[in-house]
């Protein structure tokens, strides 16, 4: 008989019954095939006995065992592993010198370059992140409720089944008049696309505009995820300079001259990482090589909200007369990233086909809560969000560039930036930021080592320094650390 005793250890202390346990653990032992078809299980009583449980209990166990369909009974002469299940390899119970992972079961597409998997910020008291909101100003109660209203009611019900790829027609409608009023985007709701934040906006853009081979322009200092994005579809990246007036346009006409460019992914509103806006007289000279070479342009807008010193300047999809741009923005940027809700605003037939790539990968969105984000941008609840919001990220911004200019000012350069959620510094070119992140860490502050703002043609000695998601002591707190982790290397 097999060493039972050893094998089944049940938790007392676990929410799951005993005797779901123990059939669980005789459910591993025949997948692993240590327990064979046909294979007598021990009697209830010696069983009982063996690993401390009463007698009921097993006998529970082995009823659900045969009611799943892992065991059958013979009367009289016990409980066995059913015989018409397929016999399996056994596995040495305690031999620990081979790892039952070293071969792979298959092979799979795994390279991806330098995509790195997301930082877990939850699990984090204190950061300096690259520019988040700060989640304990969004009116999360509000929405929740109206999310719980919505479920409650007999119509909310319908909200639970299938619906459009396109995303709840209520929240469209609510973003055809936001647009309108904060960017002077004049649209309809069949030309957006609600989404799971920006980066899914990329990535059915990239999917539908790009095929292996072509070309796409991108700014030297850029998004890395969407560069990861582009270079997933088997295109490659034509590198443009950005200077404090964005992209250079001039730059990009001569390498169109000699180029086949399909699209240009631009951020024209605090570029990332460099926080730098666009200037209009290169915003209309982009629509117009766009008219001219006949390419697409994504728009990523993906903080438009917050612009602090002067307004902000129109996105160039409201500016533009020839269906070239799609403007792709984000909810998840000003209210809170986990809560995934952004949107995609092009020509109808293009939001028909990206919507059509997405059902591939995501059926829908969240319909309920794509409901409850609609009830608060007509009641006026998002506006009043972010006008709360702008008051206090504009001030946090003013704290924490003087923060950072009096307790680092040997150590970096930096300027003030007009809008956005984050401050691109410079540090001095002796500063190791790897050894900075690791001995901020090491004192409890999570900062970034800067290895993702850099690419094949972009080398800064430089972090975006998130302010807009700490409080002033918070700060106080994060750059101290920093000011002690600096002194230390």
């Amino acid at each position: 008989m097999l060493p039972y005793k050893t094998l089944i250890q049940v938790d007392r202390d676990s929410s799951v019954s005993l005797h779901i346990q123990v059939c669980n653990i005789f459910i591993s032992l025949i997948t692993e095939g240590t327990l064979q078809p046909s294979d007598i299980l021990p009697s209830s009583r010696i069983l009982a006995d063996l690993i401390g449980i009463a007698r009921n209990t097993v006998k529970l166990a082995y009823e659900e065992l045969i009611s799943q369909g892992w065991a059958e009974s013979a009367e009289r002469r016990g409980t066995f592993v059913l015989s018409k299940l397929p016999v399996r390899s056994k596995v040495a119970l305690f031999d620990g010198s081979k790892s039952r992972h070293d071969a792979p079961a298959f092979h799979w597409k795994k390279d991806f370059g330098k995509i790195l998997p997301n930082e877990n910020l939850q699990q984090i008291t204190l950061a300096i992140d690259d520019g988040f909101p700060d989640v304990r100003l969004a009116p999360v109660d509000l929405l929740m409720r109206e999310y719980r209203s919505l479920s409650r009611r007999y119509q909310g019900k319908n909200f639970l089944k299938y619906s459009s790829a396109m995303g709840s027609e209520n929240l469209r409608i609510a973003l055809q008049g936001y647009l309108a009023h904060s960017r002077g985007l004049i649209t309809g709701t069949e030309n957006i696309l609600i989404t799971k934040g920006s980066q899914m906006g990329i990535f059915l853009a990239a999917q539908l505009l790009l095929e292996p081979g072509d070309q796409i322009a991108v700014g030297v200092s850029n998004y890395g995820s969407a560069d990861d994005t582009f270079r997933f579809t088997g295109a490659s990246l034509l590198r443009i300079p950005v200077d404090e007036h964005g992209m250079d346009v001039d730059d990009l006409e001569n390498r169109l001259k000699k180029d086949k460019i399909k699209a240009v992914y631009i951020i024209p509103h605090h570029h990332f990482p460099t926080t730098v806006t666009m200037s209009m007289e290169r915003r209309m000279k982009l629509l117009n090589l766009a008219k001219e070479y006949q390419f697409a342009i994504i728009e990523d807008d993906y903080d438009f909200d917050f612009h602090y010193d002067n307004k902000p300047f129109v996105p160039l999809a409201s500016i533009d007369h020839n269906h070239n741009v799609i403007y792709i923005g984000s909810i998840s940027k000003t209210f809170a990233p986990a809560l995934r809700i952004g949107f995609m605003v092009a020509s109808e037939d293009f939001v028909k086909s990206a919507s059509t790539i997405r059902q591939l990968i995501d059926k829908q969105g969240d319909t309920l809560l794509e409901e409850a984000f609609a009830v608060l941008f007509n009641d006026g609840e998002m506006d009043r969000h972010f006008r709360k919001s702008l008051k206090v990220y504009k001030h946090r911004r003013n704290v924490f560039c003087d923060m950072i200019k009096a307790n680092l000012k040997d150590s970096i350069d930096f300027k003030i930036p007009e809008g956005g959620l984050g401050v691109w510094v410079n540090f001095d070119k002796r500063i190791s930021l790897a050894a900075l992140s690791a001995s901020a860490a090491k004192n409890g502050l999570y900062i970034g080592d800067g290895s993702y703002y850099q690419n094949e043609s972009f080398s800064p000695n430089g972090l975006r320094m998130g302010f807009a998601s700490l409080r002033e002591n918070e700060m106080e707190q994060a750059l101290a650390i920093v000011s002690k982790s600096l002194s230390g290397l």
